[in-house]
């Protein structure tokens, strides 16, 4: 375990106690009742295995991984094991992990005994030789070996991607933030349980290099045609991040003194030979996006493990302290590498404030979209960056509620929506609270609170109502549990020669009631509808009224008398 969380690591085995809601009888009732729940996602027995926290996921709590693999480009076949430390829980003789179906199980290993061991899709149910005792360390190694998924379309469609650069060479990369780690390696592949730290060792062939998350402590020959690749992950990380990068990679290096302490960060890049002089061009955007982020959000959050930017064979994906850039070396229409900028910003939000269930993702893309937004503020203009939000609010679509079903494998991260009225959500928030001190110190805070640990929507919520003095539960559930837009509705009442604009908010959420934007005349007034009539005296029944839709994501219908 690693030292330096042990205050967050006591916290995050309460969380996983408070959550497990009856074990299986939890699992059968998700399994029962999920073909009538209203997503865009129908969910099986198989799902809630993978998505819930029963009592076989509950009683016990990761604190390492030692991953050990052996990739062959030429076959695209992989093979090793992966050494999972945990602490029990509870009493416990059984437990699950997780493993696609398509790997052949080996062996499994522990310290107890012989093992005995079932499966189910992609879940591994373990029966021990003896009872862990509760607070007890123990731990169990899967071997395994097998032609990991091909990707069809990383990062959309996750999997292994194996490509050839210009001189003919292996180039691999992987992504799986969908479907998750267990695609390729056996793990406990469930968001509210992170290793406290990691050892990844890969072993590649010798004119290759490969790429993981952390530092690189050892590089040693295997054999005459393999080295191997030894990395510390030195901090929690979520599953999905875990990473694999192999090629014929040119490398340099940079650093940066963080803002806001005497640290210096260490930053490494790795790009094809065929694309160097683009890539350091293009790389060197790093630092600032960096720098920037780290005085919005707090220091940058792994800073032993430092900074790596690595050049792969699809677009991108936020791999903990290992980016994945894929973006031909362009700026978008803003003047910043979107997938730089984007990716680093999931190393605050997604990395080290990680969503505990598959039904919170929007904590990841929410607060990470939105911060593309308050970097273009930071570095250009407030302007520019209501211009920003002004183009993804035309990609909100409004089919599916951001929030998603607990305890299922729920695959929502594909829908915009998370991403955009995500963002949208937040910026609405800002202009809620009225106060941008306050505002960028609540965003700064979440590090401080929360560090380097999975959390729900309550938590956040509960957190924020705290924060703002102000009971918010009514704001975010308009947001994330409802489709529709906030709606505003008003219309003109005039009596005895004096006329009045009235409003009210007609929502889904009967509760909502903050105050909001609107423009009389061009010129912008602040009002506070409830879901009652509310009304204000205006000079005459021909001001025109329109929404001020620069800070407030809603809709006005006016109601005729």
């Amino acid at each position: 375990m690693a030292h330096i969380c042990g205050a967050a690591n006591k916290q995050h085995r309460n969380l996983l106690l408070s959550m497990n809601f009856s074990g299986i009888r939890q699992f059968f009732l998700l399994a029962l009742f999920a073909p009538f729940i209203s997503w865009s996602q129908t969910f099986t027995a198989e799902d809630s295995l993978r998505g819930g926290n029963h009592s076989l996921r509950s009683c016990y709590d990761l604190t390492h991984y030692r991953l050990s693999l052996r990739i062959k480009p030429k076959t695209r076949f992989i093979s090793g094991n992966n050494r999972l430390a945990f602490i029990a829980m509870v009493d416990m003789k059984s437990l699950q992990v997780d493993l696609a179906s398509t790997f052949v199980i080996e062996k499994i290993i522990s310290p107890l005994g012989t093992v005995k061991w079932s499966q189910k899709g992609t879940s591994i149910f373990v029966n021990l030789a003896q009872t862990i005792p509760a607070g007890q360390s123990s731990w169990l190694q899967i071997h395994y070996s097998g032609q990991p998924h091909v990707a069809e379309n990383a990062p959309w469609q996750g999997g292994f991607v194996w490509q050839k650069d210009s001189e003919d060479l292996p180039w691999v990369g992987v992504a799986c933030e969908g479907e998750g780690a267990s695609l390729w390696f056996p793990s406990k592949d469930f968001p509210a349980d992170e290793p406290d730290s990691m050892l990844i060792q890969y072993e590649v062939p010798k004119n290759l290099l490969a790429v993981g998350n952390g530092q690189l402590i050892e590089k040693k020959v295997v054999s005459d045609s393999t080295v191997q690749y030894s990395y510390r992950v030195s901090y929690p990380i979520n599953h999905y991040n875990v990473t694999l990068n192999v090629a014929d990679f040119q490398t340099w290096g940079d650093t940066l003194a963080l803002p806001n302490e005497k640290t210096i960060l260490k930053f490494q890049f790795f790009a094809l030979a065929q694309d160097l002089e683009k890539a350091k061009k293009q790389f060197a955007q790093a630092k600032g996006v960096v720098k920037v982020l780290s005085e919005l959000f707090g220091n940058y959050p792994f800073v032993r493990d430092g900074y790596k930017l690595v050049q792969t064979p699809f677009l991108g994906m936020e791999h903990q302290s290992c980016i994945a850039y894929g973006d031909k070396f362009k700026d978008n229409a803003f003047g910043f590498d979107f997938i730089i900028m984007h990716e680093t910003g999931h190393e605050w939000w997604g990395n080290r404030t990680s969503a505990s269930d598959h039904a919170d993702m929007w904590i990841h893309e929410a607060f990470c979209t939105y911060s593309e937004a308050l970097f273009l503020e930071r570095t250009q203009h407030r302007e520019i960056a209501i211009q920003y939000l002004l183009t993804q609010k035309k990609k909100i679509k409004n089919k599916t509620p951001i929030q998603g079903p607990r305890g299922v494998y729920y695959n929502g991260w594909k829908d915009s929506d998370m991403y955009y009225k995500g963002t949208w959500m937040l910026h609405s928030l800002r202009s809620v609270i009225g106060n941008d001190e306050l505002w960028f110190e609540w965003l700064k805070s979440f590090g401080v609170k929360f560090g380097l640990k999975p959390i729900s929507s309550e938590e956040v919520i509960a957190y924020t109502s705290a924060y703002f003095k102000k009971d918010l539960g009514p704001f975010f559930t308009q947001f994330l549990q409802q489709t529709e837009w906030p709606l505003l509705e008003y219309k003109i009442e005039i009596e005895k020669e004096i006329t009045f604009l009235a409003f009210r908010w007609n929502c889904q959420t009967e509760s909502f009631q903050y105050p909001v934007d609107v423009l009389l005349d061009g010129k912008s007034n602040r009002i506070e509808p409830k879901s009652n009539w509310e009304r204000i005296e205006i000079s005459n029944g021909k001001v025109k009224i329109e929404p001020d839709l620069n800070g407030f994501l809603f809709k006005m219908a006016e109601l005729k008398n």
